[in-house]
C-alpha cells in the first residue's frame, strides 16, 4: 500500500517505512506501534472501549467485514504479479521484522506451535517476539523492552518487498 502525503505531494511505502516518490523520496517515517485484530478480539483484551458511533451518513454495514472473502481465500486479488518465494504460502501472515541490512519473518502459524515470548537476534541486536494466540497479536521489542519497528502482513507483500529475508522456522 502507498499513502499519499498532500503536504509533500510524496507516495509513502507501509512496507519500506519510507517515501518512494516525491520530493520526500528515501526519506524514512516514523513507525508507530499498531496491532491487527478484529474487533471482536479487540474487545476481549481491551472490554471497556468504546465506539464514537456507526452513525456515519454511509449507507454500510459496519458489523461485516468487506475483506473476509480475501482473507479466507488462498489468492491475492490486488495488482501483485511477482515471484514470491517458496518457503510459505502466498498468503501466511507473518511479523515482519528489519532491523539494520537483516529481514526476517515470523510466519503466525509457526508462532502458534511454539512458547512465546522468545529471543532471537536480528543484525547483532537482541530482540524479544510476543505472541497472543487469544488475539493473534505479533510484535517484537527490544531489550529495554521498547517495540521494535514491525508489521503484520501476508507472505508475498513481505517477501516482493524483502526478497533476502530469513524466514523463522521455530528452532
Amino acid at each position: 500500500m502507498l499513502l499519499y502525503d498532500r503536504q509533500t505531494e510524496s507516495l509513502w511505502s507501509q512496507i519500506k517505512r519510507e517515501a518512494v516518490t516525491g520530493p520526500m523520496t528515501g526519506t524514512k517515517i516514523k513507525t508507530l506501534p499498531s496491532t491487527l485484530t478484529t474487533w471482536k478480539k479487540w474487545k476481549k483484551r481491551h472490554p471497556d472501549t468504546l465506539v464514537l458511533s456507526t452513525d456515519t451518513g454511509y449507507i454500510r454495514d459496519y458489523s461485516r467485514d468487506p475483506y473476509e472473502s480475501y482473507y479466507s481465500s488462498p489468492f491475492r486479488f490486488f495488482g501483485f504479479r511477482g515471484k514470491v518465494g517458496p518457503e510459505l504460502p502466498e498468503k501466511e501472515l507473518v511479523l515482519g521484522v528489519d532491523i539494520g541490512a537483516e529481514k526476517k519473518a515470523y510466519p503466525l502459524s509457526v508462532l502458534k506451535k511454539i512458547k512465546t515470548p522468545f529471543e532471537d537476534t536480528i543484525s547483532g541486536q537482541k530482540i524479544t517476539i510476543h505472541f497472543d494466540s487469544d488475539t493473534e497479536e505479533a510484535f517484537a521489542t527490544d531489550k529495554e523492552k521498547n517495540r521494535v519497528p514491525g508489521v503484520l502482513t501476508y507472505w508475498y507483500v513481505w517477501n516482493a518487498f524483502h526478497p533476502d529475508t530469513t524466514v523463522f522456522k521455530g528452532e
